[in-house]
């Protein structure tokens, strides 16, 4: 909905990151209020690990803007692009941080609902490692409700089975379940669901299924397995109660085994890219057994030549 620009302050000449709702989403009520709503939200929210804001303010065509610290560091995605595939001893500090201000929002009657690589922030230094950011998409509990029934509110590849049935019916274990299919992605470098479009990533999301952790990362503990696929429970019942849970668990799986866990890398890749469908592979498969089996035919083609024409 909006756009960040690296600004001055020039009261204070402090560097700042300004975000100005996009010209042509002016006009849209809705658009307008949940605007104003996200720079509520980060201005009540008082946590080191979500972003903050400075001031909000009109612009004289009548846009509204909230300026924020400014950050300095990469998002979780950029990391994995980056570097491929991260260890769990290395996301231990990263799931504790986005926990605890989970924590913070949930308590404050606040759910996220578009926790995604992208809106998790690596600081290079401060108090906590992580910044969360985006609450464009928040749930405020006692708000008004700015959705019209029946419509999706989030990123798909992160919404829990009961966000993508009703946006209002999303707690905070849906912001659980987001971050277990990050958390996923980090480890593999992939979707956990098998999916070439949209419609059958639903469906899977829906139907639960997912790609087992260790398939794709044979090494990694089934305690850390376990452990992120309750996090990516269909049923909500069956998820961690609450962020806190989650870190907990995840700490004591990861730090456990990880000291006696081989290592395992693949070539950078960035998640958006991943999601992997079924006729894909077995198309990557087909080719060697189709070159094999033309060697096959050729060389018996050659022995049965020598039989006929050897003197």
């Amino acid at each position: 909905m909006g756009s960040v620009y690296h600004a001055i302050d020039m009261h204070t000449d402090e560097q700042i990151a300004l975000k100005v709702l996009k010209k042509e989403r002016i006009p849209d009520p809705e658009a307008r209020q949940r605007f104003e709503r996200e720079a509520k939200i980060l201005a009540t929210l008082d946590d080191p690990g979500i972003v903050s804001v400075r001031a909000f303010g009109y612009s004289e065509d009548g846009a509204p803007w909230f300026s924020m610290e400014l950050l300095r560091g990469e998002t979780l995605r950029e990391r994995v692009a980056r570097e491929g595939v991260q260890q769990p001893d290395a996301m231990v500090p990263i799931v504790r941080a986005a926990c605890s201000a989970l924590q913070a929002a949930h308590a404050a009657g606040i759910v996220h609902r578009d926790l995604k690589p992208d809106n998790i922030f690596l600081m290079n230094e401060g108090p906590s490692p992580i910044k969360l950011l985006d609450f464009g998409l928040s749930l405020l509990a006692g708000g008004k409700k700015l959705t019209q029934t029946g419509t999706v509110i989030g990123t798909p590849r992160y919404m829990s089975p009961e966000q993508i049935a009703s946006a209002h019916r999303s707690d905070g274990r849906a912001d659980v379940y987001a971050l277990g299919v990050i958390v996923y992605e980090a480890l593999t470098g992939a979707s956990p669901f098998v999916a070439s479009d949209q419609g059958q990533l639903l469906g899977a999301i829906l139907q639960g299924r997912t790609e087992p952790l260790t398939r794709v990362r044979p090494d990694l503990s089934p305690d850390v397995e376990r452990c992120v696929e309750r996090a990516m429970a269909s049923s909500v019942d069956d998820r961690f109660s609450e962020p806190g849970e989650f870190a907990r668990a995840f700490s004591a799986a990861a730090l456990q085994t990880e000291s006696s866990s081989p290592r395992f890398s693949v070539a950078p890749e960035a998640p958006h890219t991943s999601s992997r469908s079924q006729p894909q592979r077995e198309a990557i498969w087909a080719v060697p057994a189709i070159v094999a089996g033309a060697i096959s035919v050729a060389a018996f083609g050659a022995w049965l030549a020598y039989l006929l024409l050897r003197p």
